[in-house]
């Protein structure tokens, strides 16, 4: 007879010693391969860009790497490469996971990644309200800009990146990518 696995709170999630790698999915906890280093450079390149825009523009806080809280009972806990959170919607600063769905998700889709395991990503950030995730294809150099409401479009290398949601933010496509 299984054993029950107990589910955990994203507060008991956050208190483990190794989550770097993992989401917490309905109170479980699911590995996430580490990303490989070209990976990391796009996603410092992405939040780089993203960061000389804040200092001029001051419209919100963005980061790598930061777990939201994007519903509760059972628990769901996800990392994106990127993100970022408009101003008047920025959370008292906090020890642990925030309980807030970023404004912006930027995700870098690996090898690995499968269609499920992204379409699940996007319905979560989407239902705990996020606007917009941007997904970059490094082996296409391209992005794909998907909205709650089901739209999509493709940017490809010679087209400028950018959303109404990030005033006066543009970059190039191809140069986000190695």
């Amino acid at each position: 007879m299984p054993v029950a696995q107990k589910l955990l709170t994203a507060e008991e999630f956050s208190s483990l010693p190794n989550h770097d790698h993992a989401d917490l999915i309905n109170g479980e906890v699911i590995p996430v391969m580490p990303p490989n280093p070209i990976h990391g450079m796009i996603s410092f390149g992405f939040a780089s860009r993203l960061n000389q825009w804040l200092e001029q523009s001051k419209a919100g806080i963005a980061g790598t790497d930061g777990g939201f809280i994007l519903s509760r009972d059972p628990d769901r806990v996800r990392g994106s490469d990127v993100w970022f959170i408009r101003s008047e919607r920025i959370p008292e600063f906090s020890e642990g996971f925030w309980e807030i769905a970023p404004d912006v998700v930027v995700e870098i889709i690996s090898p690995s990644d499968t269609a499920d395991v992204i379409k699940e990503k996007l319905q979560d950030y989407f239902r705990a309200g996020t606007k917009l995730v941007w997904l970059l294809y490094p082996k296409f150099k391209q992005v794909e800009a998907r909205t709650p409401d089901g739209k999509m479009r493709i940017f490809e290398a010679e087209d400028k990146l950018e959303s109404e949601l990030l005033p006066d933010f543009s970059c190039k496509v191809a140069d986000l990518f190695f």
